[in-house]
C-alpha cells in the first residue's frame, strides 16, 4: 500500500472551484505516494480526514489574516481565502500535534511558524529594507537567488549528497519573524531571510519557503526532499 498525501488545494473565488497544480500531483506521485487534493471541510471534521492520510503539504497561496499572528493589518496582505484559512489552521493544528509528517511549502511554512508560535513579516520589504524583493514574477521553473541549507539539520540529510547550496525559486512578499519555540532555521537566502525551518521534536515537519514541486525534475535537491517526504509517510 502506498502512502496517502493530502495536498491543501487552492480555490478559484469567481469560479467557485477548489484546484491544485499539476506539479504538486506529479512530484508525489514520482515519489511513490497517492496523492489527494484537499477541498475545505468543516473544522470539527480534519480528524476525521486525517485518519486516512499518512501525510500533509500544506501548499503555496495567497496571504492569511496578519491578526492570526499578532501583526496590524497591512495594505500587501492580499488574497485571503477565509474558508481556506479557517480549514488549513485547524488542518495544520491537529497534523501537527499528533505528530504527522508535514511538508509546508511557501505559505505552508508561514503557517508552520505560526501554528507553533512564531510570528511572520507581514511585508518583508518594509521589516528588512537590505534584502531583495523575493516576488519579481519570474515563472517558478525559473531560478530566482541562492539559498545555503545548514549543515546537520534534517533538511540537510534529507536532500542526501546534494550541494548545501543552490538556487531555488521565489514568490514570497512575507517571511519568518520570530522561530517559533522548538523550530530551528535550516536555510537561508542570500540575503539572510529564513527560506526554511524544522521542529526538533517531530519525525518529519518542515517548511520551505521556495517550490520544490515546481523544481522535482530540474533539481536533485527538491527531489530528494520530496521523495524522502514521501518515504516517512510511508514509514508512519
Amino acid at each position: 500500500m502506498r502512502p496517502v498525501i493530502g495536498i491543501v488545494s487552492n480555490f478559484d473565488v469567481e469560479k467557485k472551484g477548489y484546484f491544485c497544480f499539476e506539479n504538486y500531483v506529479h512530484a508525489i506521485e514520482s515519489s511513490g505516494a497517492l496523492p489527494v487534493i484537499l477541498p475545505y471541510v468543516n473544522e470539527a471534521d480534519v480528524g476525521q480526514l486525517l485518519d486516512i492520510l499518512s501525510g500533509v503539504i500544506l501548499s503555496g497561496g495567497g496571504d492569511f489574516p496578519t491578526e492570526l499572528y499578532g501583526a496590524a493589518p497591512h495594505p500587501a496582505v492580499q488574497r485571503m481565502i477565509p474558508e481556506r484559512d479557517a480549514f488549513e489552521f485547524a488542518l495544520a493544528r491537529a497534523a501537527y500535534a499528533r505528530p504527522m509528517p508535514i511538508l509546508g511549502i511557501c505559505r505552508g511554512m508561514q503557517m508552520l511558524n505560526v501554528i507553533a508560535g512564531g510570528t511572520i513579516y507581514p511585508h518583508t520589504l518594509d521589516s528588512l529594507p537590505d534584502v531583495v524583493d523575493h516576488r519579481d514574477g519570474t515563472p517558478l521553473d525559473q531560478t530566482v537567488h541562492g539559498i545555503r541549507i545548514e549543515p546537520n539539520t534534517h533538511l540537510s540529510r534529507l536532500i542526501g549528497d546534494q550541494e548545501l547550496s543552490f538556487r531555488v525559486n521565489s514568490l514570497h512578499h512575507q517571511a519568518v519573524d520570530l522561530l517559533a519555540p522548538g523550530f530551528v532555521v535550516s536555510a537561508r537566502a542570500d540575503d539572510g531571510v529564513v527560506e526554511a525551518i524544522e521542529a526538533t521534536d517531530q519525525p518529519f515537519v518542515v517548511g520551505v519557503q521556495w517550490h520544490p514541486e515546481a523544481m522535482f525534475e530540474s533539481e536533485p535537491a527538491c527531489r530528494s526532499l520530496i521523495e524522502n517526504f514521501a518515504k516517512a509517510c510511508g514509514a508512519k
